[in-house]
């Protein structure tokens, strides 16, 4: 979306899109900024910029707009000043970030150095890993957006599927169990189906998938939507390797050298500089539970030859 090339049409065009939780990432963008440029001073002096009043005042618009944007394009009757002040934003223009997130009545959970395990209202259970963010939308508990990993174990409820949207796929689901790892930095996305059915929807293309229990999905581009289905094979012990971090276990599943590197640094805090390109290709298979950053690291030693040198929380891989 160029900035600035939409009219007031188009704009409600695409709340109304928001309200469906249909807008891709670019649109999401825009509206945040759209939204925090608003200047409701005109209205109420007091209202600056930034201020808590003027927070309060636009989202009193904000809900005017958006109630108005889920019943089938109802005429909007916006305040003066709220049209006012969209109409100045659609002139001048506006970049990007993301507004959902910052949506008054939006539940956010999230994940730092420890693994995060919570009930949400529908009686699904998830298993947030390092590093992630689950944004719970409002009015809708049966629809969540992930940026990061998480194990759902999804209540049922045949009238209402539950749907997980993320960067490069959407997950729609009834009652079933299953991982979802999306991580925004890394170069794939993955969902792995345990129990029950899913269906996937590519974004890139709108492309839909089905997935059965054991099965996977590995998406390596968001920008060509190619992608391998996968059969999983189940431990001894009935558990699958990509979901063994929810019992805080650490696993490299025959993956190279800038995949764990990414694992590395969500899981122990830190950032790894390979200043090799010949080493990213290496490949590991291991599992750690209890270790640090230095004895993991002195363990994959015995699999391939490299040397780290740890600068506090900068790790430099070096042949």
């Amino acid at each position: 979306m160029e900035n600035g090339n939409i009219n007031n049409d188009q704009l409600l065009a695409l709340l109304e899109k928001y309200s469906r939780h249909e807008c891709t990432e670019a649109e999401l963008q825009w509206i945040r900024q759209w939204y925090e440029q608003l200047d409701v001073s005109g209205q109420q002096p007091h209202a600056q910029p930034g201020t808590p009043a003027a927070a309060a005042l636009k989202a009193q618009g904000w809900e005017t707009v958006l109630d108005a944007t889920r019943v089938r394009r109802k005429p909007v009757y916006l305040r003066t000043w709220f049209r006012a002040a969209a109409a100045v934003l659609l002139i001048g223009g506006c970049s990007l970030l993301v507004w959902l997130r910052y949506q008054p009545a939006a539940n956010i959970i999230q994940a730092g150095s420890a693994i995060v395990q919570q009930q949400l209202p529908d009686g699904t259970r998830i298993w947030l890993n390092r590093k992630s963010r689950l944004t719970c939308y409002p009015n809708d508990n049966r629809t969540v957006s992930l940026e990061g990993e998480a194990f759902f174990d999804v209540a049922q409820n045949a009238a209402k599927p539950f749907v997980i949207h993320t960067s490069r796929m959407d997950i729609r689901v009834l009652g079933t169990s299953f991982n979802v790892k999306a991580y925004t930095e890394d170069i794939s996305s993955e969902t792995l189906l345990v129990t029950g059915a899913v269906e996937i929807t590519l974004k890139n293309n709108q492309q839909k998938l089905r997935l059965r229990p054991n099965e996977k999905i590995v998406l390596k581009s968001a920008n060509t939507g190619s992608y391998q289905i996968k059969t999983n094979t189940v431990n001894n012990d009935s558990t699958y390797n990509d979901i063994l971090w929810r019992d805080n276990k650490l696993v490299f599943n025959h993956e190279t050298f800038e995949e764990i590197a990414a694992k590395m640094e969500r899981w122990y805090g830190v950032r790894i500089h390979i200043q090799d390109a010949s080493l990213k290709n290496l490949l590991f298979t291991a599992v750690f539970e209890q270790e640090t950053i230095d004895q993991t690291l002195t363990a994959l030693q015995l699999s391939a030859p490299f040397h780290y040198q740890i600068n506090q929380h900068d790790i430099f891989i070096t042949k």
